[in-house]
């Protein structure tokens, strides 16, 4: 998933039983419904929705969070609060894609199945990530060894760069696109 083992990855499972596809269907159409009010990226933000990170290349995905939600979604998965809103970036702006929502790092594989199938549901964490603290200038160089794709990946070797060892960031997530038509795509 990436150089430096940032990126965990929930179990797969091979079987689903039509109460799990039924569960499946209902969010995908239901999130394909109540999404549509953040095609405009200034509806999102409204909302509470801010971009996360750095800028991104067009086709590339950007997530707006809404970090009241990041634990909302924690007790259950609540289709009308999802932590992030998904976007491509286009030429002149941003395509909605999808959601993503939340689970707490110490859910179960399966609660994570409970919620979003892990059939189909690729949850993920980030962990190991070293940040540089607040206001400390870094060249470009330096920068490049912290963050998500950072070669800095152990809270000793954080601490030697002076940075701010994270051993997870946001817990659980996965992806849903529910204007994907194929299933297999959706998660």
């Amino acid at each position: 998933m990436d150089a430096f083992g940032h990126t965990r990855m929930s179990a797969e499972r091979t079987t689903l039983d039509e109460r799990q596809r039924a569960h499946l269907q209902r969010l995908v159409d239901y999130l394909r419904a109540s999404l549509v009010k953040y095609r405009d990226v200034r509806y999102a933000a409204a909302a509470g929705y801010l971009p996360e990170g750095e800028d991104v290349q067009v086709g590339s995905l950007k997530h707006f969070v809404n970090a009241a939600n990041l634990r909302a979604n924690w007790r259950h998965l609540d289709p009308d609060k999802p932590m992030a809103v998904l976007y491509r970036r286009t030429a002149t702006g941003f395509e909605l894609v999808g959601a993503m929502f939340s689970a707490p790092i110490s859910a179960s594989m399966d609660d994570l199945d409970r919620r979003i199938p892990l059939v189909f549901g690729h949850w993920h964490a980030h962990r190991n990530i070293c940040v540089p603290h607040q206001g400390r200038t870094l060249t470009r160089e330096e920068q490049r060894a912290f963050g998500f794709s950072g070669s800095i990946n152990t809270q000793a070797s954080c601490e030697a760069a002076g940075g701010v060892f994270l051993d997870n960031v946001y817990g659980w997530m996965v992806h849903v696109y529910p204007f994907e038509r194929d299933v297999a795509k959706q998660f």
